[in-house]
């Protein structure tokens, strides 16, 4: 029994490490690096820096046998410096790695935050709004406007009276400065001097040179969406470390299958005719042309393909569960 509980506990202990070291994983690097930049994943960055490496190597090993005559001691000046280069560069590229990652991560709890933000129902963005400015010191929130798109409220803060208006605009939509303006005559209605303007978008340069241009009588507060995110973040509402993994994680996923949807496609039994076809056609054309080499190497190519997709396909079973026609009524049967 004891056995079996100490068993429970390895596997256990395995699984949590495995979830804590995840996020610096070969397939989570690859994903950083190549949604970053676009110039490949890990292994083209190691490709990339021994390239460089040889190509330094050479050049002065060349250099410092024309100067010295002496093999062996242009050898040690060159692998020298080839190993100080290798050492700065992997210094360097870790660094940035890690600029990479922090930044990627964090742009991916944004969007699922924005996101969020975006499908919540009038009464659950009042309860967000007011976890939000409690986390940061406001007190007293009294809601005068609700709607969908626009929540008007006014709170308390060092024990003066402020006005909040937060707008919700799903595309993007910048807000203009005649909002800007009514904001401040509501402001103006209440008695209120101090105003925060809060938008999931951002605002225009006309409604900035307004806000800046305000009498010293009223204070607003512009608050756009990477501002917004920012406080959300210092909040400490921002998806955690594992959250973020599982989203990552999910993303990969999708991009694997994306990829095997595209294997199959061209691994389709439906194309091994057409595939024998073509490579007949090119293997009969090309005697009438002056490019019969190449034309003989693409049937090559193409008769090949056809013969990896046949073999790919005699297993396959049509009547999986995947490619059954989906009956509605069986469906309905199941609520």
């Amino acid at each position: 029994m004891k056995r079996i509980d100490l068993l429970f506990r390895s596997i256990d202990n395995r699984i949590k490490k495995q979830k804590k070291n995840r996020g610096d994983s070969l397939r989570f690097k690859n994903y950083y690096l190549k949604t970053e930049d676009g110039n490949g994943g890990v292994f083209a960055k190691i490709f990339d820096c021994l390239i460089k490496g040889a190509i330094i190597f050479c050049i002065l090993f060349l250099f410092s046998y024309l100067r010295t005559g002496r093999s062996y001691l242009s050898i040690v000046i060159s692998s020298i410096a080839v190993s100080i280069f290798y050492i700065v560069t992997i210094k360097h590229q870790n660094f940035r790695f890690q600029q990479l990652k922090e930044k990627k991560r964090q742009y991916i709890a944004g969007r699922k935050v924005y996101s969020e933000i975006m499908n919540k129902t009038v009464s659950e963005t009042k309860d967000y709004i007011k976890e939000i400015f409690t986390s940061v010191g406001f007190s007293r929130f009294e809601f005068m406007e609700n709607t969908q798109n626009r929540i008007l409220l006014k709170t308390l803060y060092g024990g003066n009276r402020i006005m909040v208006l937060f707008n919700i605009y799903k595309n993007d939509l910048e807000v203009e400065l005649r909002e800007v303006k009514e904001f401040v005559h509501v402001m103006e209605d209440n008695n209120t001097k101090r105003g925060i303007f809060i938008t999931t978008s951002d605002f225009t340069k006309d409604s900035y040179d307004f806000i800046n241009k305000l009498s010293k009588n009223y204070t607003l507060l512009p608050i756009n969406k990477k501002q917004l995110l920012n406080i959300i973040k210092r909040s400490g509402l921002f998806p955690g470390e594992d959250e973020i993994d599982e989203m990552i994680e999910n993303k990969i996923s999708k991009t694997r299958n994306r990829l095997n949807e595209y294997r199959k496609t061209i691994l389709s039994k439906n194309k091994i005719k057409g595939y024998i076809v073509l490579a007949l056609y090119l293997t009969l054309t090309a005697w009438y042309t002056p490019y019969i080499i190449y034309y003989m190497v693409m049937a090559g190519f193409i008769l090949a393909l056809a013969f990896i997709t046949f073999i790919s396909n005699i297993d396959y079973d049509s009547g999986t569960e995947e490619d059954k026609p989906t009956d509605f009524k069986e469906l309905l049967n199941d609520i």
